[in-house]
This record gives C-alpha cells, sequence and structure tokens, in this order.
C-alpha cells in the first residue's frame, strides 16, 4: 500500500470510528455524564475525552514532540495514578468535551498529513501512532456500552418486571462437542499493529481436545440455575464461593432480572434498557468463577488459551493460522455479531459463514468467553508502547477471555488479539463455551 492510500485509510477510519463514539455520547443522559456508577469505572463522559487526550499524546506528544492543545485537560483525561477516579467526576461541560474531541482530532489529522510514515521511528512507521488511537478508541466505545448498560442498571433497580414476554424456559438441549485433533501450531502474533501482548508468535503443542460448537446459551445458564447450581458451593471453587458469591450474594448473572409474577421470568438489562431474553442467546454478565462453576456441573471445563485459539484460528488443511476464524476476510455481518451492529448478540449459531476450519461457531463476536489460562507475557513479550498498556496486568490474577463481543470493532476480532480480568469481574460482555 502506498504512503498516500496508507494515509487516506487511517483517515476514513479514524472519521467514521469517531461517528459511532459521538452517537454513543448521545446515548447518555446528563445526570450521568460525570457520575461514577460503579467504584471500577470513570465517570461515562471522561471516557469521551480520554479517547480525545490519547490520541493527542500519542500522535502529536510521543511521536512527534508536539505540545498538548491543554495541559490541565490532559491532565484531567489521562488514566494516572495522580488522578485517581474520584478526581474525574470534574469535568467540563458535554459541549465542551465534544469540542475537545474535535480540536484533538483536527490536530492528529493536520499531524498525519504532514509526517512522512516511512520512518524507523516504531511509533510512526506506518502510521502505528495513529492506528494505536483507532484501537483505543474502538475499545472505550465497548466500554461506554458497558457503562450504558450499568446506568441503565441503576435507573432500573426499583422496576417491577413483569411482561409475560420474559418468561422462558431452562433449555434441556446439549450443545454439541466437535472433536479437535492435537498438533502444534503458531500462537500469536507478527502482526505490526498488534498489541504487544499479542507477540511474538511461538509454536505451542496442543494436545486432543472437545470444545461446545456454540458458547452457552440463556436457556442452558438457567438449567443450571434451577439446579441450584448458586447454592452448590461443590461446583465452585472456595475462594470463589466463599469469598464472592456468598458475601455478595450472586445468584444470576449480572444484569438478569427476575420479572415478577412468572415462575421462571427473567429480562435482561441492556444498554439501551430492559429488553426480554432470548434463551438462545449467549448468556452475558458472567465472571470467571461462574463460567468455571457452570463447566463443572456440565461435567465439563474451561479451555485453555491455547485451546482456544488453536480452534478458532488454525487450519489443519493448510497447517496456517488464520486471522479470523474464517480466514483473511473483513468481518462482515454474514460472520459475527460485532460493532453495536444490533445492539445485542445474535442467538448463538446463526453466523455459520463465521465458523472456523474445525467447525466452531460464533467464535467471533458475540460475547468474550473466558479461559482457564492466566494472563501472562508471550516468549519474547516487549512492552509496548508503554508498560501500562499490558505488563502490569500480567500478575497472574488476570485471567484471559478471548472473541470479542457484538460490542467489539470488527479488526479487533483477530483471533490473536486478547482480554483479560479478574476472576469476579462480570461487568462486561462475557460469556463462555466449554472444552473437555
Amino acid at each position: 500500500m502506498s504512503q498516500a492510500a496508507r494515509k487516506a485509510a487511517l483517515k476514513r477510519d479514524l472519521e467514521q470510528t469517531r461517528k459511532k463514539t459521538l452517537g454513543l455520547l448521545d446515548f447518555v443522559p446528563d445526570a450521568f455524564l460525570k457520575v461514577r456508577v460503579h467504584d471500577f469505572y470513570s465517570p461515562i463522559g471522561w471516557h469521551f475525552g480520554h479517547i480525545g487526550m490519547t490520541e493527542e499524546h500519542w500522535v502529536c506528544t510521543r511521536a512527534l514532540g508536539r505540545p498538548g492543545l491543554s495541559d490541565s485537560l490532559s491532565f484531567l483525561f489521562a488514566n494516572l495514578p495522580e488522578n485517581p477516579k474520584d478526581n474525574r467526576i470534574h469535568l467540563p461541560s458535554r459541549a465542551e468535551i465534544i469540542a475537545y474531541l474535535a480540536e484533538t482530532r483536527c490536530r492528529a489529522l493536520q499531524a498525519l498529513d504532514e509526517t512522512d510514515l516511512d520512518s524507523h521511528d516504531p511509533l510512526i512507521a506506518d502510521g502505528y501512532a495513529w492506528e494505536f488511537a483507532w484501537q483505543h478508541e474502538c475499545q472505550h466505545q465497548e466500554t461506554i456500552t458497558e457503562l450504558l448498560q450499568l446506568i441503565h442498571s441503576v435507573q432500573s433497580a426499583q422496576a417491577d418486571f413483569a411482561p409475560a414476554e420474559w418468561r422462558f424456559r431452562a433449555g434441556a438441549t446439549l450443545t454439541e462437542m466437535v472433536s479437535i485433533p492435537g498438533g502444534t501450531f503458531l500462537m500469536g502474533s507478527e502482526d505490526r499493529h498488534g498489541y504487544d501482548n499479542e507477540k511474538r508468535a511461538h509454536p505451542v503443542e496442543v494436545a486432543p481436545f472437545e470444545m461446545d460448537r456454540t458458547p452457552v446459551m440463556a436457556a442452558q445458564w438457567l438449567a443450571f440455575m434451577e439446579a441450584g447450581g448458586y447454592e452448590n458451593a461443590a461446583l465452585w471453587r472456595e475462594e470463589g464461593y466463599c469469598g464472592w458469591v456468598l458475601p455478595n450474594q450472586v445468584s444470576a448473572p449480572e444484569y438478569w432480572r427476575k420479572a415478577s409474577g412468572a415462575e421462571s421470568g427473567y429480562g435482561y438489562i441492556a444498554p439501551t434498557g430492559p429488553r426480554p431474553l432470548d434463551p438462545e442467546e449467549p448468556v452475558c454478565g458472567i465472571s470467571w468463577y461462574e463460567a468455571d462453576a457452570y463447566a463443572r456441573w456440565a461435567g465439563k471445563r474451561l479451555p485453555t488459551e491455547a485451546e482456544w485459539e488453536y480452534a478458532a484460528a488454525y487450519d489443519p488443511d493448510t497447517g496456517q493460522t488464520r486471522r479470523y476464524p474464517w480466514g483473511a476476510e473483513a468481518p462482515q455481518k454474514c460472520h459475527a455479531s460485532f460493532g453495536l451492529a444490533d445492539w445485542k448478540p445474535a442467538p448463538v449459531g446463526r453466523h455459520p459463514a463465521g465458523a472456523s476450519a474445525f467447525g466452531l461457531q460464533d467464535m467471533a463476536g458475540g460475547v468474550w468467553e473466558w479461559t482457564s489460562t492466566p494472563f501472562l507475557p508471550y516468549p519474547g513479550f516487549t512492552a509496548f508502547p508503554y508498560d501500562g498498556y499490558s505488563k502490569e496486568y500480567m500478575d497472574g490474577s488476570h485471567l484471559v477471555c478471548r472473541g470479542g463481543s457484538w460490542a467489539t470493532a470488527g479488526r479487533l476480532l483477530r483471533c490473536s488479539f486478547r482480554n483479560w480480568y479478574v476472576p469476579t469481574y462480570r461487568l462486561g460482555l462475557l460469556g463462555l463455551r466449554c472444552a473437555r
């Protein structure tokens, strides 16, 4: 690709993504713009300013040595220990945040026009800093989506859920398991624009195993609940049950709400508000402890991270590792639920065109899938462009989840992409599929 074409592609990606970001801001109620709705998160308004600050910081300041637009706003929107989350409530107005996004974007695009991308500087070569800013904005769109869900959860805390259409029965259907032969594959990535934790690509041997063809569905999770899954301590790790389930009175996924007057009726608090649960949609809003307990109840286990990537990416016919489960083609609607297209995941198994070479479906988009593997560095890992993105979380206390969700941007659905959370976290778009 010529430098002119590369610049045009970067500009197009940045502008298209910004339209979606500003569209998300329209969904934010004024009363919640500057409010922390959960201890884990900064105010939702902060994330919008953080998008602009990060873009300007890496493109203008770090890559090109140019001063920032505003030292005070750069500090306010920075994710620094010196700027704790409680301090981030002191935000400018909605209009001022929008203006800040526009001004920092103007500076980033002007820098793109003026910079020779044929450079040995790793932040400039092939537009790395601009691509990094684009991926970062996409990731914060998903975080903003999670915060919209929390806001609706707060607003709906006292609601009386009674619609009859929220009733559905626990599913007795067993998920088909696919036998996957063992082998050695190249795990990870050498993608110039992949994140540091995806590198380096390295050979990994995987023993034969079985894996669910699709993620666990809501109806199957309800069967776990009705079988006493949340009350059966034998299914749980002791620290998860005694240290988290009991003290927090956990009895259902994070955003499930019991419908009054319905024997087994549950609704779901979505980022757009309450909605019915489709029994065939993937279960969402579960912690690692819950996923681990469910797998044990089902007579299975969670897959390792290597098993997951092998099942998603390896093509035994070619001996190659695919970029996406279906191949190299950029994600389309026929492949997966992604990119905030429908504001919810499709029922499982509705994207046969997105199947992996082994025939597993929905391994990209839909919901993130927990694995059993701690988030640790690959051989040859080097933190880039800074320690804080990955390195500080490689402490053994975070578990890897894979595959992306319906809110994940298409290009981030690459099979090598790694996400991670502590085992009690379940505020995200998190589900599971089992292995054996």
